[in-house]
């Protein structure tokens, strides 16, 4: 049930990062919720369901977006998988975490996009990338509450007979 409701969540992120109102932009910036969801999925079920959860959010993503398709798949199957690795952490189910990490996985693909895209105006591309990592860390509270809640909620059963 957890996947079903994640698979839902994330299909949500993606549509609100993208349809975000541009007077909710801070400098132009819009947060990237569908890292934060990527992100929570792994740092809640582990990599492979984050990996996964990265591979549908950038398919999902590159269909909607304009940014390459390559870094998309690259950044989201990539922290899908390194938020899964932490799994299992002593503090991997704290929000700090899961805001210190997206702060960290929006700089980094923003870092990847900057490889596979040069941007023409590299101090406004830097000041736009700040801006997007300080809005997708804010917007990560709410967004990893409520998978956390989600996960909580629908846990795994660990009794065996």
């Amino acid at each position: 049930m957890f996947y079903a409701i994640s698979a839902l969540l994330l299909l949500l992120t993606v549509a609100t990062q993208y349809a975000w109102p541009p007077w909710l932009h801070i400098r132009g910036a819009r947060p990237e919720l569908a890292l934060v969801a990527v992100l929570s999925i792994g740092l809640m079920r582990g990599p492979t369901a984050g990996c996964v959860a990265g591979f549908v959010a950038a398919y999902l993503s590159a269909s909607i977006g304009s940014l390459p398709m390559g870094g998309q798949f690259i950044t989201l199957m990539g922290i899908g998988l390194l938020a899964g690795l932490l799994r299992g952490g002593l503090f991997s189910t704290r929000i700090t975490v899961a805001v210190v990490a997206s702060l960290v996985g929006s700089i980094a693909a923003w870092l990847i996009n900057l490889i596979l895209a040069p941007p023409a105006e590299p101090l406004s591309w830097f000041r736009l990338m700040i801006m997007t990592a300080l809005s997708t860390a804010v917007w990560s509270i709410p967004v990893f509450a409520l998978f956390r809640a989600v996960g909580r909620r629908f846990a795994a059963d660990t009794d065996s007979y």
